[in-house]
């Protein structure tokens, strides 16, 4: 192939990449906006079990999904369980104390959203490659979430006891939020695309190299 029809087939693969990618973006973007509010009330329990097994000094009085202004945010009211070092200074827990944050929900579908898209840019060698991402996206979307809405959420709880008594401390929890607040989750969409685009790839290519029987014989 000359080096212009060389060019002509990278554009065209480019512009099938991009059209593919926008075209998931659409169709997230219109599944969100109809559904990802009950979607998100749906996944309030097991959201709520993570920060607790994450944070064993906060407990979550509720998680809910709310309005703020013309917001949708999830709204997290928390109390102490046991006490709290921040430099100095201890917060011992009572159990009439409650801290409730909020932050917007569209901020955790980043990630999915971001996930979804890769997965539908990257070209395919084989047709059933697509039908493999899909199966294959469902625990990753999972794994996106679990990875950030908890984590995030509970730092906001961090980040008020530094606030108020050590401002020029950090934790782990905090570097973390901070850096999927910043562009992080994006990040992680693109870690988490690349092994599955190359699993579904090797799994098609396992299917299309499989023996197959001849015509009125069993496959040995």
């Amino acid at each position: 192939m000359s080096p212009l029809g060389a060019a002509r087939v990278d554009r065209r693969t480019l512009r099938s990449a991009v059209l593919r990618a926008l075209l998931a973006l659409c169709l997230t973007g219109a599944l969100l906006i109809g559904h990802g509010e009950a979607l998100m009330q749906v996944l309030r329990a097991p959201l709520a079990s993570l920060i607790d097994a994450i944070d064993p000094h906060h407990r979550v009085i509720g998680l809910s999904v709310t309005r703020s202004g013309a917001d949708t945010v999830i709204r997290l009211d928390a109390g102490l369980r046991r006490l709290v070092v921040t430099g100095s200074h201890v917060t011992f827990a009572d159990p009439r104390a409650r801290a409730v944050i909020t932050t917007p929900l569209a901020a955790f579908w980043l990630a999915p959203t971001a996930l979804i898209a890769l997965l539908a840019a990257w070209p395919a060698q084989r047709v059933i490659e697509w039908p493999l991402r899909s199966l294959l996206a469902l625990p990753a979307l999972a794994l996106l979430l679990a990875v950030d809405a908890p984590f995030v959420l509970d730092a906001h709880l961090w980040a008020l006891h530094r606030d108020a008594h050590a401002p020029d401390s950090t934790s782990p929890i905090l570097v973390w939020s901070a850096f999927l607040k910043s562009g992080g989750r994006f990040v992680l969409a693109g870690v988490v695309a690349l092994p599955l685009i190359a699993l579904a790839s090797r799994t098609a290519a396992r299917v299309a190299a499989a023996p197959r029987s001849r015509a009125g014989e069993p496959i040995a």
